[in-house]
């Protein structure tokens, strides 16, 4: 029993650790709206806010946010700010935002094109990721490159529509 006692003390220090990180994610996925492209530089890519939030953006620079639910907004500045609608996401949402806000908050790094290995097998190309979902499912698999190029590839549509 005393042979054993370290491990289970270790045992129970990793669990520990998994339990303070899962609420840390949880609190961190709390947000509604990411920001996926500003011309104010006070506002950087990847920064999460709350539903109804007053949104620091000086007049006439532009942001264009994510939903949770996937959805692309753009707002305006004004003198006071803006005030971002008044839509909470789900919980499903909210826990893929937090993986999503953490793909556009890094830096892409260019990627060969051929395939990578990942925990889970080998990576999928960017292509074949085609939703949101997918690529918060090849982040989490170890596949962070694949997945950030996909969420750019996803969200160029609407950007540029919104030119």
């Amino acid at each position: 029993m005393r042979a054993k006692l370290p491990l289970m003390v270790v045992s129970l220090c990793r669990a520990l650790l998994v339990v303070m990180l899962s609420a840390l994610a949880t609190a961190a996925a709390a947000a509604d709206f990411v920001v996926v492209r500003s011309s104010d530089p006070a506002l950087l890519r990847g920064q999460a806010f709350d539903a109804g939030d007053r949104v620091p953006l000086a007049a006439g620079t532009i942001v264009t946010l994510m939903h949770a639910s996937g959805d692309i907004v753009t707002l305006k500045g004004t003198a006071g700010g803006v005030s971002l609608p008044k839509r909470s996401a789900s919980a499903p949402d909210a826990d893929r935002m937090a993986v999503l806000k953490f793909i556009l908050a890094r830096t892409p790094k260019e990627t060969a094109t051929r395939g990578t290995r990942a925990r889970s097998g080998i990576c999928p190309a960017a292509e074949a990721i085609t939703t949101l979902d997918a690529v918060a499912q090849a982040h989490q698999g170890g596949c962070p490159d694949q997945a950030a190029q996909a969420l750019d590839a996803l969200l160029a549509p609407g950007l540029d529509a919104q030119r």
